[in-house]
């Protein structure tokens, strides 16, 4: 065990030792790595990619989503009853996620990253797209914490629920991508409309399923999420955002 507690040691050094202008710091381990594989269980590979206090004392908001997207457990809210309750464990797990969530500037780095992902991977940004479909899940669970919308702008917001609407339908339409891939677009776009209280999506007959949806993430019927659509729609054609 003190052999394993000196090699985390290590490594968080390794990582500090490489703050420069600004920081170039990246996780030490990562899967694939000989190291990742001596790893003993979660509790280890939760250590690992702890970010050094100093290097997230100096990142800047882009630093901040560019370490987010490259957490190598991004995927890790998929092992949980629900989305968010995967998100919340991580949110408590890796220091990173915790960090983003107080930012108040990374908002509008993850939607221009959100806006480049195309459904096989990034189109020009030169971020990793292993487990692509995995990964625009997982943007797309960040973009929905309330604690990210909170942070935009409502130009920003209004930003966010178009380019959500616009991965929606091409998720739609896709071979690779089916409905409950769809959702977390969907979700992006019923939260919103529930933080600006966009009173026609609180008539709903379906409201007690959708607000269940925004609170959770947990899968919604195919009634509830074509009622949903259509309150979404309703919404952008009455302020006129579709050109």
């Amino acid at each position: 065990m003190k052999h394993k507690i000196e090699i985390f040691a290590l490594f968080i050094l390794f990582g500090t030792i490489n703050i420069v202008a600004q920081t170039n710091w990246t996780y030490p381990v990562k899967p694939g790595m000989e190291e990742w594989s001596r790893l003993y269980g979660e509790d280890e590979r939760t250590a690992v990619v702890q970010v050094p206090k100093e290097v997230l004392e100096k990142i800047t908001a882009k630093e901040l989503v560019e370490l987010c997207l490259d957490l190598p457990q991004f995927g890790f809210f998929g092992a949980f009853e629900t989305p968010q309750v995967g998100f919340d464990v991580m949110a408590g797990r890796y220091n990173i996620i915790e960090h983003l969530l107080l930012s108040r500037e990374a908002g509008k780095y993850l939607i221009a990253v959100y806006k480049d992902a195309g459904m096989n991977g990034f189109r020009t940004l030169p971020y990793s797209n292993r487990f692509w479909p995995i990964k625009l899940r997982y943007i797309e669970l960040l973009l929905a914490q309330k604690e990210i919308l909170q942070s935009l702008t409502h130009e920003e917001k209004l930003e966010l629920l178009l380019g959500a609407r616009e991965k929606f339908l091409m998720m739609m339409v896709s071979d690779i991508y089916n409905i409950n891939n769809a959702e977390f677009s969907l979700r992006i776009m019923a939260r919103i409309l529930d933080m600006e209280e966009y009173q026609k999506l609180y008539r709903s007959s379906n409201w007690e399923i959708i607000n269940r949806f925004i609170q959770t993430g947990s899968y919604l019927d195919r009634p509830p999420v074509d009622d949903l659509i259509e309150i979404i729609d309703n919404y952008i054609n009455e302020k006129n955002y579709l050109k």
